[in-house]
């Protein structure tokens, strides 16, 4: 894997500083990320063939329920909640892929359960759990103005739902080092993980955004492409190529794991390289 420089400043200026913030390079990353799929197809193909072949009967599942006039919105969260439990393997694999390389998932299970991957989904559930509560009342709040037609109520929510999206959005940027710390087992806790991320908040949001874009535009235009079918071969084959496009848009987590990487563990092994120097003289 090439290798990504660091953007650091003068000996000067972090002689003057007592915390010397290193800036990630967005783009770089974000290339690497995405070649990552190419570059480890057996890999892909090894962590994601159960996960991908579980979800498209979950999907099957939740098309019967829609046709037995199941709400959509079930069916949806239901799909949604399927997608992160099964998915969670592949998203531990893919991260130790990521940081480690080829030789730390030779032997990791194809498919299975651990307390790593428990750990890595009980992060997941309370990301979703603080998602749902910035977001959630503020939404139910407005929902209610709109149907009583009171306004005051209506600036209220949406005021409430601006800062609980702002809230959010920053809470999960400054910890976004929690998922790969937890999947290479070097998880130090959230306020450790707070301090890493310090200074690079709008790089990070750059980097996972970007990371995550081609894969939604590619979903996007192909659903346009396609458009409403009734039940048939090309309604399978649209729901099929559409659960691949979700499924290969969980390898963006690549993104945050290289920034990770970058800012917790090159600078801590460049750490003991020097004071194992400062040892020997």
């Amino acid at each position: 894997m090439e290798s990504i420089g660091l953007k650091m400043p003068p000996d000067n200026e972090s002689n003057q500083r007592r915390f010397t913030v290193i800036e990630l390079p967005v783009f770089p990353i974000v290339r690497e990320s995405l070649l990552l799929p190419f570059k480890f197809v057996p890999e892909l193909v090894k962590f994601g063939r159960m996960p991908f072949i579980l979800i498209l009967a979950v999907d099957l599942l939740a098309y019967g329920l829609e046709r037995h006039d199941v709400s959509r919105n079930l069916s949806g969260s239901l799909m949604t909640i399927a997608h992160f439990i099964l998915f969670t393997p592949f998203s531990v694999a893919w991260t130790k892929l990521t940081i480690r390389g080829r030789e730390s998932v030779a032997k990791h299970p194809a498919f299975a359960y651990s307390r790593t991957q428990g750990a890595y989904l009980l992060a997941t559930t309370l990301m979703i759990v603080a998602m749902m509560l910035s977001l959630g009342i503020p939404l139910a709040l407005a929902r209610s103005a709109q149907q009583n037609s009171e306004n005051e109520l209506m600036i209220l929510a949406w005021a409430l739902l601006i800062g609980g999206l702002v809230l959010f959005l920053v809470g999960y940027l400054r910890l976004a080092f929690v998922f790969p710390a937890i999947a290479i087992g070097r998880y130090l806790g959230v306020s450790a993980a707070w301090k890493q991320t310090a200074g690079n908040i709008e790089r990070l949001a750059a980097i996972i955004f970007l990371s995550y874009l081609p894969y939604w535009l590619i979903r996007e235009c192909f659903e346009w492409y396609m458009g409403y079918h009734p039940p048939g071969v090309i309604e399978a084959t649209r729901g099929f190529v559409d659960m691949l496009l979700v499924g290969l848009g969980t390898t963006a987590l690549a993104g945050p794991a290289l920034a990770y990487k970058m800012l917790v563990l090159n600078q801590s092994q460049d750490a003991d390289a020097t004071s194992a120097r400062s040892s020997h003289k």
